[in-house]
């Protein structure tokens, strides 16, 4: 008999502490991935975003940047409306594995 409440009372300190530990972040994190998947965008002040100078599309649904050619794909679009075929200065959260960019803020160009 004492050896089942000696068992009874280690698994129950065993929950009690167990219950007290902080939650710990899932090692497999949901990181979002740029899109209509619901994207998470870096905030303007993190660091990670870049200024950009370049031609919008005719679409407005891609950028080409002047420094590297390359051509992004635009998760916004809508901040591009009415700017298609122009050369602008924008500040982006890029996401590089998809050549994505998500725009944060249009500015002049610079001349």
């Amino acid at each position: 008999m004492k050896i089942l409440v000696s068992i009874l009372l280690v698994l129950t300190l065993s929950l009690v502490a167990f219950s007290q530990a902080p939650d710990q972040p899932s090692p497999q994190g949901s990181q979002a991935s740029p899109g209509s998947q619901g994207q998470a965008v870096p905030p303007a002040d993190s660091g990670k975003n870049k200024n950009m100078s370049g031609i919008v599309s005719q679409d407005g649904k891609t950028f080409k940047n002047d420094a590297d050619t390359k051509i992004y794909t635009v998760d916004n679009p809508d901040a591009l409306k009415g700017k298609e075929n122009q050369h602008l200065t924008i500040v982006v959260a890029v996401y590089p594995d998809t050549n994505t960019v998500h725009i944060i803020k249009l500015e002049a160009p610079q001349q």
